[in-house]
Formats: structure tokens, sequence, C-alpha cells
């Protein structure tokens, strides 16, 4: 794997000699987290990677080609900081962040590869713990099992997104996860206003292609779709959330909602509380509250604190975790 490594960041660098920029880059999340999971009898505390974010790491490059366009190359691996282990978990591709090269021009981008699922994106955006799979009540219930029901991965393998250039503050983009010799293929519509305080999005996916899928929630088919937006007071960020999952293999349908916001309690701390709740239709509904307090000590370097109430169809549990993030 360290052979791997070399050879991706020796091709890059020799991709750099030529192109107009070329970066490193990376972060790493590790902390300290108590748990009690829904159902379990007893707790567990242990140190963690990636509770708040993922750690990952990775390289960019871009070249002006001319005419307008211009040549982009990503390649982004995650990996557990508490044993160096690559990969989300075993088994998880070298680059499973994203693996991809695009065309950039007057006509927006164009990208092939494996490129992030931007229902993925837009839950992230508009929730207060971000991309969390360690606190986030809106990533845990859509994205992370026990509970979570937006199968496929938060990347999708083989696919081609077309991002159209932004306009009044809008870019829409179309993402499609070609069918190869599996069942089926994956196909997102996505679309994302962002101008002064006010953000929006809309998502809508089908999946299809549910086989062989690395950190797949379930084996299942389903079609997705999710509305979020946010307003920023300044001292308050607030958030919000709606959509359904409808699962085709089990016949089921889920109805999902959230709230949150990100109070500025000094000039570099933030308060954040966000709830979430998934109502299955043959089932009682999970709910997930997270309250955290985030503190940047610089540019680059925070430390955090949360703690996580699960009311779970599954079971009741909850979490308490302190950690630090760096970024590079």
């Amino acid at each position: 794997m360290t052979k791997k490594i070399l050879a991706a960041a020796a091709a890059l660098c020799a991709l750099g000699a030529q192109a107009q920029t070329a970066s490193l880059y990376g972060l790493v999340d590790m902390s300290i987290v108590d748990t009690k999971a829904a159902g379990a009898s007893s707790r567990a505390t242990a140190a963690q990677s990636g509770n708040m974010t993922t750690s990952y790491w990775g390289m960019k490059a871009s070249e002006n080609i001319g005419g307008g366009l211009s040549a982009e190359v990503t390649l982004e691996g995650f990996f557990r900081a508490n044993n160096g282990a690559i990969g989300r978990f075993d088994g998880d591709p070298l680059f499973s962040r994203n693996a991809n090269v695009a065309l950039k021009g007057g006509f927006g981008t164009v990208a092939l590869g494996r490129i992030t699922n931007s229902l993925f994106a837009n839950n992230l955006r508009f929730n207060a713990f971000g991309d969390s799979f360690g606190f986030s009540p809106a990533i845990r219930l859509l994205h992370s099992n026990p509970v979570g029901q937006a199968s496929g991965d938060t990347g999708w393998n083989e696919s081609i997104k077309w991002t159209l250039p932004t306009f009044a503050g809008t870019s829409v983009s179309v993402h499609h996860s070609l069918k190869g010799n599996r069942p089926g293929a994956n196909t997102n519509v996505s679309a994302l206003y962002a101008r002064g305080p006010i953000s929006a999005g809309a998502s809508w996916q089908q999946v299809r292609r549910r086989n062989g899928a690395p950190g797949s929630i379930g084996a299942t088919e389903s079609d997705a779709w999710q509305i979020g937006g946010a307003y920023d007071f300044k001292t308050v960020k607030v958030f919000g959330q709606v959509g359904r999952v409808e699962n085709k293999t089990n016949r089921l349908e889920y109805d999902h909602m959230g709230v949150g916001a990100a109070v500025a309690v000094t000039p570099a701390g933030k308060v954040l509380v966000q709830y979430n709740q998934m109502e299955p239709n043959n089932a009682r509904r999970s709910r997930i509250t997270s309250v955290g307090y985030d503190h940047f000590v610089s540019k680059r370097t925070d430390l955090y604190a949360v703690y996580m109430d699960e009311q779970l169809s599954t079971g009741k549990g909850n979490a308490f975790g302190v950690g630090i993030r760096h970024r590079f």
C-alpha cells in the first residue's frame, strides 16, 4: 500500500512540473468518545478517527490547456488516524473519497471517475455538524448504519458528472454512475443556490447499482430526495432540511427532517445544535439530537466537545466525545 501511495504522489509531482497548480492537502480528526450504542447494555470508551470529519488526504493538479479550457485531476483517500490504516474500513479503496479527471470551460465542468455523491453533499451543507458521521444527526439518519436509508455510498464509482456554470448564484449538476455489468445504474440531479446570507439546495437520486459498492447502506434499490436551506444572521446561522427515501427493494418509505443552528459565542468558538428524525411507514420514528462546542485555536486547528442522544427504533443510546481537527 505504501508503494501505491508513493507511486501516486510521484505521478502527481510529474504532472505538477507542467501544470499551473499542484497541491497536497488533507485533514486529521481524532477524538476520545464514551459511547452507549443504541440497544447496548454497557458503555465503551475509545480513541477514534474521523468523528467530526472523516480523516482524509488528497492531491490536486490543474493545467490551462488553452482555448478557455483547463484539465483537473483530483485524488483523495480516507484513512484512520487511530491505527494508520487506509480507508474508512478494511477493504475501502485507496482513493475512496474522490478519484477523477475533469475538463473545465465555458460549458461548466465535466468529471469522470469516482465522484462524491451530490445528495450526501446537500445533506452535509444544511446541518450544523456538516459531514460528521460520528455526531451529525442528519448524516447518521440518512447515510450511516444501522438506521441510514439512502442506499449507495457517499461516492459513486465509474461515474460522470456535469456541473453547469453558476448563474445568478445557482449551480446545477447531473451525476450518473454507469451500469457496467451490474444490476443497474445510479442517477442524481441537484441544484444549489448561494447568495449573501441565503443558501438553499435540492437533490434527487435514483440508486439501482446496489451490489459491490464499498460503504453502501444495504444492498437495496432506492429513490431519495432532499431539500435544504440555511440563513446566516452572522451571530447565528440556522439550518433546515426535509426529504424522503423510498426503499424499492423492501417497499418502505422514510420521511426525514432536521433543524439546527450554529451560534457564535466567542470570536473563535461556536455552539452547535442539531435535531433530526427519520420516520418509516412501518415503525416508530428514530430521533437524534446533538449539542456541541467547536473552538478554533488557530486558522487550521480546532478543538471540539459533543454530546449526542439517540432514540432509535433499535433502542436508546448516547455518546460524549472530545477531539481535535487539523487541516493541512
